[in-house]
């Protein structure tokens, strides 16, 4: 009898051995392929070569696996994955569960046919009627630091790194309304205070914004880079635009990234609103495109702006350009000015779990594209929904301010959008004060360039960043030392040019016979 239940435990042990392992090899990287022609672009890549590197059981409550694997994929025809238009390495993530870190092999200056990339990726699968089925998306899940509920000592230091690693825990959407207050103003607290301390160990620093967006993620890649080649800088996680350009223009910061619409205002200054012109600020550079995202629940019936009005709608936190660039197109559209009992002044972060919890119809975001908060949320769940901007309302927005540009944000790019979506576009813009040194910017725009390719190994959207675009959307002066790098570049290009037979040649011809 003993010997029998041996045998039926190894019969057991086999049979889970053999679930465990998922779905063969072909069938994987059927699937990829499959993904990749029918979510990102069709016959694009080849799949060349597939490691198959193990299996984990899942802990999102689905009887299932996650499979990882590292994939070749050869490229079938020319394509740019860091172009500010068109689909990009966020969404290629998305598409194979992978983490845009975790994507080897694309170039800034786009990639040629027969070009290869490196992937590690994760899908999911689920056991169904004895077949292994695919999850449509797989969210990475990131490990949570533990929290420290007591503390041994009163030491500063020690409540500082407690406090941190409480912050690091995500704000459970479970928590209580007094709960997610309390964190976001220790929150607000720890950021000043690390400031203050850069600041003190001599560092120069750079706004960026909360932890979740672009902004501070390109921050964290860029500072990490700098701080590796000499000069130091520290990343400040601001509340976003507006507090950055009063930072700058106080001196409080010695760099920033805004949005380029709310630098335009604090240069020029906005009379109608109170707001006086930040004469000191200077541009150095547009970094990437972004665009507002209205966001909404299907259940809600939020179809159009006009939906929204008189509805609970959430629009950035006090001090980001979210909530000027919201205000400005509720404005535009011919509305009333929002009112403040339906407004939620919350943060990215805090604004989707509000949507998600019922607390509001409608969410506002100015993000890159994709914005990583936003492909998170649409890879939870699929009733999310898009609201395009009337095109009366860009068009008026255009005519009336330099920064903006109307911008569709393509089909496919996050999970689930079937249909492009005509919004808003403007540049996340790179600032500084008249007062920064040129030696400091020119040191900084030289790392920038300089390291391009590894720091988008990090934070890909660093990739975006190059001499033809830096420009653009600009409406404010250029530090100095700014104008005089880009003078540098056209130089070299111009002499490049000339040491290239028959091309002045055909530069005169072509001038000719214009």
């Amino acid at each position: 009898m003993r010997y029998l239940q041996y045998i039926m435990v190894i019969v057991l042990l086999v049979i889970l051995s053999a679930c465990s392992r998922g779905p063969d090899d072909e069938t994987l990287k059927s699937e990829i392929q499959q993904r990749l022609d029918q979510q990102f672009a069709d016959k694009l890549f080849k799949s060349v070569k597939l490691t198959r590197k193990g299996s984990a059981p899942r802990l999102d409550g689905v009887d299932g696996i996650y499979v990882y694997y590292n994939i070749e994929l050869e490229f079938l025809r020319e394509y740019n994955l860091v172009s500010w238009r068109g689909l990009n390495v966020g969404t290629l993530a998305a598409v194979l569960g992978a983490t845009t870190t975790g994507i080897e092999g694309f170039n800034s200056g786009g990639n040629k046919k027969g070009d290869r990339l490196f992937i590690r990726g994760r899908l999911g699968y689920q056991l169904t009627e004895d077949q292994w089925m695919a999850n449509t998306f797989t969210p990475i899940q990131t490990e949570e630091a533990a929290v420290v509920e007591t503390l041994d000592t009163p030491s500063p230091g020690a409540i500082i790194e407690n406090i941190k690693k409480l912050l690091d825990h995500d704000i459970a959407a479970t928590r209580s309304k007094k709960d997610r207050v309390t964190l976001n103003e220790l929150r607000r607290s720890m950021a000043r205070i690390d400031l203050g301390h850069a600041t003190l160990d001599q560092y120069y620093t750079l706004g960026t914004g909360w932890p979740t967006g672009s902004y501070y993620k390109f921050g964290k890649a860029f500072t990490e880079y700098a701080n590796k080649h000499g000069l130091k800088i520290f990343n400040y996680a601001s509340e976003g635009s507006l507090e950055n350009g009063y930072r700058v223009n106080t001196g409080r910061i010695d760099f920033a990234i805004l949005q380029s619409d709310v630098a335009e205002v604090l240069y020029k200054g906005w009379i109608e609103e109170g707001q006086l012109p930040s004469s000191d600020l200077r541009a150095i550079a547009s970094l990437w495109p972004e665009a507002v995202h209205v966001i909404t629940l299907e259940k809600n019936g939020i179809k159009d702006l006009s939906d929204i009005e008189g509805r609970q709608v959430a629009i950035g936190s006090i001090r980001s350009g979210t909530r000027f660039t919201a205000a400005r197109i509720w404005l535009a559209a011919g509305f009333e000015r929002l009112d403040q009992k339906n407004v939620k002044v919350l943060g990215r972060g805090n604004a989707i779990k509000a949507l998600e919890g019922g607390e509001v119809d409608a969410i506002v975001i100015v993000g890159a594209i994709p914005d990583p908060a936003i492909q998170g949320l649409v890879q939870r769940r699929d009733d999310i929904r898009f609201v395009p901007l009337y095109q009366s309302t860009i068009s008026k927005l255009v005519e009336q301010n330099f920064a903006y540009y109307g911008l569709p944000i393509p089909a496919k790019t996050y999970p689930g959008q079937s249909e492009s979506v005509l919004t808003l576009g403007m540049t996340a813009l790179l600032t500084t004060s008249v007062h920064t040194s040129d030696e400091v910017v020119m040191q900084y725009m030289e790392l920038m360039q300089q390291g391009t390719e590894e720091i988008a190994q990090q934070f890909y959207q660093a990739g975006f960043i190059t001499y033809k675009t830096a420009r653009l959307g600009i409406s404010m002066p250029l530090h100095p030392a700014a104008k005089k790098y880009y003078e540098q570049i056209q130089q070299q290009q111009q002499q490049q040019r000339e040491q290239v037979p028959g091309v002045e040649k055909e530069l005169a011809g072509e001038g000719e016979s214009e």
